[in-house]
């Protein structure tokens, strides 16, 4: 966390607008009907991708900008599906009892950043890669996603804006935790 806390630090003003910009475009949508929930649906995994692509640029010293997350919509039917592959099984998971959901969805939370490196990959080896390099690691990575949490209690505490000043910092680790995982399977 302290390592992408520094990373982050010259590019925190344009992460957190980048992240704001995905929240907005995620959510608001989904506030206006039932299209528009429809849209945020769509729209979800590929600025997911972009949001990948935009922190492990920045995580790479390789240029960032906002530009990145229209860039997740290049392999637009591949990541759609991944996206919902990915929300239907950890929703199955959640029906059977919550950890098995979470199980799921750690374990398969890497994907994007596969996807990022390794786009000539297909769906279910891109799934399965996922599956394999959190395979040992996934209560750490719970955790590390649980550190977050008084972070983003102090962001909501100012009025909501803070949680977009620690949204870059979190997506930064999480792409630093893959390139750690990717050295711990080397």
């Amino acid at each position: 966390m302290r390592e992408s806390r520094a990373k982050l630090s010259p590019h925190w003003v344009i992460a957190s607008l980048v992240c704001i910009l995905y929240g907005l475009l995620v959510g608001v949508p989904s506030g206006l009907n039932t299209y528009g929930e429809l849209l945020s649906f769509l729209l979800a995994g590929p600025l997911q991708l972009g949001i990948a692509i935009y922190f492990l640029n920045i995580l790479n010293d390789r240029p960032a900008s906002i530009e990145n997350l229209i860039e997740g919509f290049k392999p637009l039917l591949k990541v759609i599906l991944i996206y919902i592959i990915i929300s239907i099984a950890t929703v199955i998971g959640i029906v059977l009892l919550i950890i098995p959901g979470i199980i799921i969805a750690l374990g398969l939370s890497m994907t994007y950043y596969i996807l990022v490196e390794n786009p000539e990959l297909s769906i279910e080896e891109s799934l399965k890669e996922s599956w394999r390099l959190t395979n040992g690691y996934k209560m750490e990575l719970f955790v590390l996603h649980l550190r977050f949490i008084p972070w983003y209690l102090l962001g909501l505490l100012c009025f909501g804006i803070g949680i977009f000043v620690v949204m870059p910092w979190h997506q930064l680790t999480l792409a630093n935790y893959y390139n750690y995982l990717k050295q711990q399977q080397a």
